[in-house]
C-alpha cells in the first residue's frame, strides 16, 4: 500500500522517526515521493521539454542515415541467437522481455544524444555516503542491505548479460559508479537540493545517459538528474501528474498514486470496513466491528495521494478514520512519540492501525510502544521485503497484513538465475530484486527505442512494450501512452513468524491471503466480493 488518508481528526502529534531508516525503505518500491524542491522544479519546468511517448520507432521517423531496425517479431535471429518470430521475446529467461528483434546491422547515428556514443551508452551509480551506511548499518544487518560495492558488482553482473542479450544497435552499456556529496537521508526529508543537484552534475560530467543509483536514489536527485536531462529509475510513488511533468527522463516501479488510491480503498472499503477485527491481537476487538485508524508520514506529496485515498475511501465505500496522525523522522524522539501516537489511537478505540506509508523503522517503535500500552490491534503495514519485515515486534506484527506478494524461492526468481547465467562463481546481493528491476526496464527501453537514441525515442520505446507474461517475479507490467510506472497489480498478504522466506531462508515471511489471488488497481472493486472478510492468517 502506497497512499495514506486525510479524513478525520488530524493529531497534533509528529512523532520524529526514522531518519535514516526511511531512506533504504523505500527500495521496496511501495513508498510515496516528496513534492519537488522549488529551486529543482523551476530549473526543469525552464529546460526539460515535453514529449511524447505514442509509437514505436518507425523508418520514417529516423534521421537521414539511420539503418532502421526490422519490426518486431520479424524473422531472423537475435543476437543471442533466439529465432525471432511474431510474439517471441527478446530472452527465454525473462517475464518482462520485449518483443524480439533481429540482430541489427549499419549505422546507429554515433552521438545521438549525451552519454550515447555509436559504441556506447553510459549509465552512472550514485554510492551513498559511507557516514549513511554506518548509521543504516546499526538498525539493519549490513547482510540484508549489501554494500555500495555488493550493489555495483551486481549491476554490472546484470549489465554484461544483458549486453550479450538484448539489441542495442551496435552500442554496449557502459556503467560507471561515483561517490554522493549528498546525503539521502537529508534529501529524503525535503533538505540538501544543493548537494543533489551537484551530484547530478557529476553524473552528467561523467556522460551519463541514465542513472541507476537505486540504493541512493531520491526524489530530489532524480529531479536534479532530469534537470541535466538524464534518465533515472526510483522505487518511489508519485501522482501521475508528477511523472508526467518530468517525463522523459523519470521512471517508477511503484504504482501512481491514483491507482494505488484504487487498489487500497477496495481492499479496505469491501473486505474490511463494517466487519469485526478479526485479526487483532486482543480477543476483545475481534468482536468488535474496525474503527480505522491511521498513520502517515508528514512529507508533502503525502497530502496528495492521502487526498485521493480519502477521496476513494468516503465516496464509494463510506469510510471516515477515528484518527489520522502525520509524523516526521528523527530517531532521538522515536521512542517517546511512538508512545504518545498508540495512546492516541488507543484513546480513540482504534482497532486497526493503517502504517500503509510508513518507512521500516517507524513499526519498530510503534509495536514496542503497543507493547507497554497492552494494546493489540490489527496492523495495514507498508510492504517490504521479508527481511525488513522481522523488525517490528513479532507478537504485534503477526497481526500485520499488506499490499505485496509472497516472495517465491530466490533461486526460482529470474533476477537470481540471470545473475548466475552472468557470474556463476559470484555472490549475489540480499537487495537484488531491486537491482535487476532497474537494469531490466532500463535495457527494454534501449531495445525499444531503437538505433536513435534519445530520452525522447526511450520513452516512446517504453510506451509501446507489450505486457508482461504472467507469472513474473515482479507482479504484471502494462505500457502504453503517459505510463512511467509499470506496476499493475497487487496481493493481498499476511506476517507469519514462523513461516520461512522462500527469498533467504530465515523465518518470519509474508504469505498470500485469498488463495494468492491477484487484482488489478482499477479492476479490484469488481473483482474483490464485498462485505467478506479477507482469507488470511490460515483462514480457508
Amino acid at each position: 500500500m502506497s497512499t495514506g488518508w486525510k479524513a478525520g481528526e488530524r493529531s497534533g502529534a509528529t512523532s520524529e522517526m526514522g531518519g535514516v531508516a526511511a531512506g533504504i525503505a523505500r527500495l521496496a518500491r511501495r513508498y510515496v515521493a516528496f513534492l519537488t524542491g522549488l529551486a529543482i522544479l523551476v530549473i526543469v519546468l525552464l529546460f526539460v521539454p515535453a514529449v511524447s511517448t505514442q509509437g514505436p520507432v518507425t523508418s520514417s521517423s529516423l534521421p537521414v542515415g539511420v539503418t532502421p531496425p526490422a519490426a518486431p517479431g520479424s524473422a531472423g535471429t537475435t543476437v543471442s541467437g533466439i529465432r525471432c518470430a511474431p510474439g517471441v521475446r527478446q530472452v527465454t529467461w525473462s517475464h518482462y522481455a520485449p518483443i524480439c528483434e533481429p540482430a541489427w546491422h549499419g549505422d546507429n547515428g554515433g552521438s545521438t544524444a549525451p552519454g550515447v556514443t555509436a559504441k556506447t551508452i553510459t549509465i552512472t551509480y550514485r554510492e551513498a555516503a559511507s557516514s549513511t551506511l554506518a548509521l543504516l548499518y546499526s538498525l539493519v544487518p549490513k547482510s540484508v542491505i549489501g554494500t555500495n560495492a555488493e550493489v555495483v558488482q551486481s549491476m554490472q553482473a546484470y549489465i554484461n548479460l544483458f549486453n550479450k542479450s538484448f539489441e542495442l544497435y551496435g552500442r554496449k552499456v557502459v556503467l560507471k559508479s561515483f561517490p554522493a556529496q549528498g546525503d539521502f537521508v537529508n534529501e529524503l526529508n525535503g533538505a540538501g537540493a544543493s548537494a543533489a543537484q551537484a551530484d547530478a552534475v557529476t553524473a552528467h560530467s561523467l556522460g551519463a545517459f541514465a542513472d541507476l543509483s537505486i540504493v541512493d536514489s531520491t526524489p530530489l536527485y532524480d529531479q536534479a538528474l532530469a534537470s541535466q536531462q538524464i534518465v533515472s529509475f526510483s522505487p518511489y510513488s508519485s501522482t501521475r501528474s508528477q511523472l508526467a511533468q518530468f517525463a522523459p527522463y523519470e521512471y517508477s516501479f511503484a504504482p501512481d498514486c491514483q491507482r494505488s488510491a484504487a487498489g487500497t480503498a477496495a481492499v479496505i472499503g469491501r473486505e474490511m470496513a463494517g466487519l469485526n477485527a478479526v485479526f487483532a491481537g486482543s480477543k476483545a476487538m475481534r468482536t468488535k466491528k474496525r474503527v480505522f485508524g491511521v498513520l502517515t508520514p508528514s512529507i508533502p506529496s503525502d497530502a496528495t495521494c492521502t487526498d485521493l485515498m480519502d477521496q476513494v475511501l468516503k465516496a464509494k465505500y463510506g469510510v471516515t478514520p477515528a484518527k489520522v496522525i502525520s509524523y516526521s523522522f528523527n530517531l532521538s524522539q522515536a521512542t517517546s512519540q511512538a508512545s504518545e501516537i498508540i495512546s492516541e489511537f488507543k484513546a480513540a478505540g482504534v482497532t486497526t492501525v493503517i502504517c500503509a506509508t510508513c518507512d521500516f523503522v517507524t513499526p519498530i517503535f510503534l509495536t514496542q510502544a503497543a507493547n507497554v500500552a497492552n494494546y493489540h490491534p490489527e496492523w495495514i503495514a507498508n510492504y517490504f521485503m521479508d527481511a525488513f519485515s522481522r523488525l517490528p515486534n513479532q507478537a504485534q506484527w503477526s497481526h500485520a497484513i499488506a499490499l505485496g506478494m509472497q516472495e517465491p524461492q530466490a533461486t526460482d526468481q529470474e533476477g537470481y538465475k540471470a545473475f548466475y547465467m552472468s557470474d556463476p562463481t559470484g555472490k549475489i546481493v540480499p537487495s537484488f530484486p531491486f537491482v535487476y528491476e532497474a537494469v531490466l526496464l532500463l535495457f527494454d527501453g534501449l531495445q525499444a527505442a531503437g538505433p536513435d537514441l534519445t530520452p525522447q525515442t526511450f520513452a516512446r520505446g517504453v510506451a509501446s512494450l507489450p505486457p508482461s507474461i504472467p507469472g513474473g517475479m515482479f507482479g504484471a507490467w502494462r505500457f502504453g501512452k503517459g505510463i512511467f510506472d509499470p506496476s499493475a497489480n497487487f496481493r493481498v498478504v499476511w506476517w507469519d513468524p514462523s513461516a520461512v522466506s522462500g527469498l533467504d531462508g530465515h523465518k518470519g515471511a509474508w504469505l498470500n491471503c485469498n488463495g494468492g489471488k491477484s487484482y488489478y488497481f482499477y479492476s479490484a472493486p469488481s473483482s474483490l466480493p464485498a462485505h467478506t472478510q479477507l482469507r488470511c492468517f490460515g483462514m480457508p
